[in-house]
């Protein structure tokens, strides 16, 4: 089972048996200083479970200024996704195709076997293309204030409860 919980403007999924108690206090953490702060403590409450980063390619392109993105790229797989209009590629040349920093293309190599890009940590770097959608908060507010639907373009609980409150009609 995997659970998505937000974390620091990216998305942390928790995997391998990590239940809802484990996602709820997943964002908990997530008023940690740093991603590697947040990682580290979350791998102390759930020593079982595994984490993946997952973020787009915008946000991967300046991982370098992140606050001790090196510990980052040591602590957690990564999974980097496609976000309008771009999108990443797979394989081999996903890497030298996303248009990192030296710095950061150097901390990786391809691992044939696994078909991935792996840290020299030893942690997966994983890229997914994903069927584009440009969907933002400003287009959800514009099509509820239309009276359009948004079910498909986020969660049913979300849906309900901007319904239940009558939120975006003005």
């Amino acid at each position: 089972m995997i659970r998505v919980v937000g974390v620091l403007s990216a998305l942390l999924a928790v995997a391998v048996g990590a239940s809802t108690a484990a996602a709820q206090a997943a964002e908990g953490a997530a008023t940690a200083v740093s991603c590697p702060a947040t990682v580290a403590e979350l791998t102390r409450r759930h020593p079982d479970a595994s984490f993946t980063l997952v973020l787009g390619l915008d946000a991967f392109r300046d991982i370098h200024g992140w606050h001790r993105w090196d510990e980052l790229l040591a602590s957690c797989d990564l999974a980097v996704t496609s976000r309008p209009p771009e999108r990443v590629v797979e394989g081999r040349d996903a890497l030298s195709a996303a248009g990192l920093p030296i710095a950061v293309q150097e901390a990786f190599w391809y691992d044939e076997n696994q078909a991935c890009h792996r840290h020299r940590s030893g942690r997966r770097l994983d890229f997914h293309p994903l069927t584009a959608l440009d969907i933002s908060s400003t287009t959800i507010r514009r099509l509820v204030r239309e009276g359009r639907s948004i079910r498909f373009l986020t969660e049913a609980s979300v849906v309900d409860w901007i319904e239940a409150r009558g939120l975006y009609r003005t």
